[in-house]
C-alpha cells in the first residue's frame, strides 16, 4: 500500500474544505495550493513524473501572480476615496 495517494487526498480533501470555509482572499489562496499540492502528488503517484515537474514549477509562480493581485485589490479598496452625498455647487 502506497502512502504518497492518501497523503495527496489529505492535501486535497483540507485545501478544498479550507477554501470553501475562509472568507478571507489570501487564506483562500494559501489553501488552494495546498489543494495544488495534493493534485501534484496524484500525478506524481501515478506515474506522470514530467507532468509532476512542470505543475510543481509552475505552482508556486501562478500563486505568487494571484496573491500579488489579490495585495493590489485590497490595497486599491483600502485607498478607494469614499464620497459623501453632499456634492459641493462650484457655481455662483
Amino acid at each position: 500500500m502506497e502512502i504518497l495517494p492518501i497523503v495527496a487526498a489529505g492535501c486535497c480533501i483540507l485545501g478544498g474544505i479550507g477554501t470553501i470555509i475562509h472568507t478571507h482572499n489570501i487564506n483562500k489562496i494559501i489553501m488552494f495550493a495546498l489543494l495544488e499540492s495534493g493534485l501534484i502528488g496524484f500525478i506524481a503517484s501515478f506515474y506522470y513524473l514530467d507532468v509532476a515537474i512542470v505543475s510543481s514549477i509552475l505552482e508556486p509562480i501562478s500563486t505568487l501572480i494571484l496573491l500579488l493581485g489579490v495585495l493590489k485589490y485590497e490595497y486599491i479598496l483600502r485607498t478607494k476615496k469614499k464620497y459623501s452625498a453632499e456634492v459641493p455647487v462650484l457655481t455662483k
